[in-house]
């Protein structure tokens, strides 16, 4: 079975085919309001332009509550079918979460994907909008986490609030240092957001029993993971492969 899986985050909308559990093709897009007929010309032309026939199922995570009825319309009207959508419900896992329906779909879906990857406990660092690190204890319990601002977000805000900055491209500078505002401003936000990860890392392991395997992803994940002290495994479509997998195991229930 070819399944579309779709992760809708505040700013990118990541989209990937997968064969069972294979990777096939993977686009990113801009998040926007669409309407549901807007959004399948659009993933139609993607498929097309990689020579893809529409997919036989389809599953999403959303964290844009306008978008998600967009999205099962969609599917209603394209494939014919009602896309699994990943909540506390569909995602099978056990959590030791107070309030299991206030963790965020992409969220329960990084937590999947590292638990059928292997490698127990596991901490899942997602860099996007927000950063946020996901804990699985050595039992694959999805534990709780923390949630930070991500890079764009913490530089945008400091653009905003500080009249005499102004935007700039975030890449890393060649020394720590900066000689002039762009590259100090480079450097304290990105080394800053490296150092934050790597103290994030130390204190929720010493709450763990034994050493976890790290994971990266999200639009910074290699970025700032290849920069961390700590040693992350990098798979920028880890969130896509855990939507498929709750998709797929939702759909082996069923039939």
């Amino acid at each position: 079975m070819r399944r579309l899986a779709i992760d809708i985050g505040n700013t990118k909308t990541a989209l990937a085919l997968f064969e069972q559990r294979n990777l096939m093709g993977q686009w990113r897009i801009r998040t926007q309001h669409w309407t549901a007929d807007e959004l399948r010309i659009l993933i139609e032309a993607l498929f097309r332009s990689e020579g893809f026939t529409p997919p036989d199922d389809a599953a999403f995570a959303c964290v844009v509550p306008q978008v998600r009825h967009t999205i099962i319309n969609m599917c209603e009207k394209w494939l014919n079918l009602t896309p699994v959508n990943v909540s506390s419900e569909t995602a099978g896992i056990k959590t030791g979460y107070l309030y299991p329906h206030e963790i965020g779909p992409d969220r329960l879906a990084n937590a999947v994907a590292a638990i059928m990857s292997g490698g127990l406990p596991a901490i899942v660092a997602d860099f996007g909008t927000a950063t946020t690190f996901d804990v699985i204890d050595e039992h694959g319990r999805y534990l709780g986490g923390a949630i930070s601002p991500g890079v764009g977000t913490s530089a945008g805000e400091l653009f905003k609030k500080a009249e005499r900055l102004n935007p700039i491209d975030l890449v890393f500078p060649e020394c720590v240092v900066g000689r002039r505002t762009t590259d100090a401003i480079r450097s304290g936000v990105l080394f800053s957001a490296v150092g934050a990860a790597d103290h994030i890392i130390d204190l929720i392991s010493s709450e763990l029993d034994s050493a976890p395997e790290l994971w990266a992803t999200g639009g910074w994940g290699k970025a700032l993971g290849d920069r961390c002290r700590h040693n992350f495994r990098i798979c920028p479509e880890l969130t896509l492969l855990g939507i498929n997998e709750i998709g797929r195991r939702n759909r082996e229930e069923v039939n």
